[in-house]
């Protein structure tokens, strides 16, 4: 049931970003097919490319992909056929294959991890009772929150890659590992 409100929530969602996005060029007063091949265009090579990216609140969401294809019907304003190659290449910068890790909707690479303390903790630490008992309780008790724990914290897996091998989304990854992040701190007083 709760996967079930999680994928309709997200259905309702989608649909309204993408009718949103439609006013929108109709605002600019273009014409209906045009709107639909852009945003068509857009949507298939994101998919084409591969997983696109996603964030970790909705508006954030919303924002992003209102100013991408805002900017994508304004170019149509000038000529369709670049504004259909601009769509291709931000559909690609989308999926998260190209280097923007330093555009500020994502983590800086010289800004510290919010679990920095664990993994300092577990890299010099790792033999200590306490972890390796935390260790045991947590496979005991959640078999995907041992997994999470291992791939973030041992392993050092970044959030698409944990994503894309549990085939869950990046925001219920963060959510489980805070409650793991969480959990350590207090058991192994970190």
């Amino acid at each position: 049931m709760e996967r079930f409100k999680c994928i309709f929530g997200s259905l309702i969602f989608n649909i309204a970003e993408t009718v949103l996005i439609f006013l929108v060029g109709k605002l600019l007063n273009l014409p209906t097919k045009y709107i639909i091949m852009i945003m068509l265009t857009f949507i298939i090579s994101r998919g084409f490319f591969g997983k696109a990216l996603h964030f970790k609140t909705w508006y954030r969401c919303l924002i992003w992909s209102c100013l991408v294809l805002l900017s994508l019907f304004i170019i149509l304003k000038v000529d369709l056929v670049i504004s259909i190659l601009f769509a291709i290449f931000s559909a690609f910068i989308m999926t998260g294959k190209s280097n923007i890790k330093d555009i500020y909707l994502w983590k800086s690479v010289d800004m510290p991890s919010k679990y920095a303390d664990i993994e300092y903790y577990i890299k010099y630490h790792s033999l200590d009772d306490d972890l390796i008992e935390f260790e045991n309780k947590l496979q005991n008790k959640d078999k995907l929150l041992y997994t999470l724990y291992k791939y973030r914290f041992i392993e050092h897996k970044t959030f698409n890659e944990i994503s894309e091998l549990l085939d869950i989304p990046t925001n219920r990854i963060t959510n489980e590992l805070d409650k793991i992040a969480l959990s350590i701190r207090i058991y192994c007083k970190i």
